[in-house]
């Protein structure tokens, strides 16, 4: 009779945590200094410009993203999801990256001119259409490109801010089932995770040694492992890695010397500024 009315207690204790489990403020102070913190730092760490606010939004949904008002929002869906706070701050490294790049300001300028020209021209409904299509797949080419840039970006900073750049090839593996290579802004996981971990390898070599002990990060190298060998055993392989990873590692240190001098706006954020005061 003891042992039941003991199982009993212990399951009305789990439920009762399974329901504060299930009515937890992921909005709450602590949460949304945590993101805050995790954000100043990869900024302070980097020399970069200091206005950039960080939210945090209640929604299921495993994403963050950045706007054209230097705002970086992480849904709730993703503080429940990340394993720790390297993972966090491999995806907010992520959107940093996509405001230093100006890519958000680009594309709505880019979309926005694009758009009212095929609306104002004088061609059939059809050829409309058409143009149109061929507007948004030209948009999704470049935001895959941008996606790429963004992610090695972060992880510069995050290196530069102490963490261990293998968490986002972590995180991302993780989501990577969400991305899809041709209907989506976003390249397809493997293909992603890949291309930032051969970045880390090359341009960070002792980061890439410290491994990481996550799942996805194992299931990942079960993934990149064959890749890797078949590659090494091939030298003309290796010289093509070794001279692309080369002319990236020049393109990404210019790049970080921009960063440092950069202002708090430039072409692109003025010329959309402009052009949202005459759509409003």
């Amino acid at each position: 009779m003891k042992k039941i009315f003991g199982l009993f207690i212990a399951f009305v204790f789990a439920v009762q945590l399974g329901a504060n489990a299930a009515t937890t403020d992921w909005t709450n102070k602590a949460n949304v200094a945590k993101v805050n913190n995790i954000g100043k730092a990869l900024l302070a760490k980097n020399n970069l410009p200091t206005k950039i606010e960080f939210k945090v939004i209640e929604t299921d949904e495993v994403n963050a993203f950045a706007n054209a008002d230097k705002q970086i929002y992480v849904y709730t869906g993703l503080l429940k999801f990340v394993s720790n706070d390297a993972e966090l701050a491999g995806v907010i490294a992520h959107e940093i990256g996509h405001i230093v790049n100006n890519h958000v300001a680009k594309q709505n300028v880019i979309n926005t001119v694009t758009s009212t020209a095929i609306y104002n021209a004088n061609i059939d409904y059809r050829l409309k259409a058409v143009s149109n299509t061929a507007n948004n797949l030209t948009m999704l080419k470049m935001s895959r490109s941008e996606e790429y840039e963004a992610d090695i970006t972060g992880v510069d900073l995050m290196t530069k801010a102490g963490y261990n750049p293998l968490a986002m090839v972590s995180v991302l593996y993780k989501i990577g089932g969400s991305y899809k290579d041709f209907t989506s802004t976003h390249p397809s996981g493997d293909k992603r995770t890949m291309y930032i971990y051969d970045y880390i390898t090359y341009t960070y070599p002792d980061k890439a040694k410290l491994g990481y002990s996550t799942d996805s990060y194992k299931k990942f190298m079960i993934y990149a492992e064959p890749i890797l060998k078949e590659r090494n055993s091939n030298p003309k392989k290796v010289s093509a890695f070794n001279r692309s990873q080369e002319k990236l590692q020049k393109k990404r240190l210019a790049k970080l010397e921009k960063y440092k001098n950069a202002k708090d706006s430039n072409g692109w954020d003025k010329s959309f500024n402009v052009i949202r005061t005459f759509s409003n």
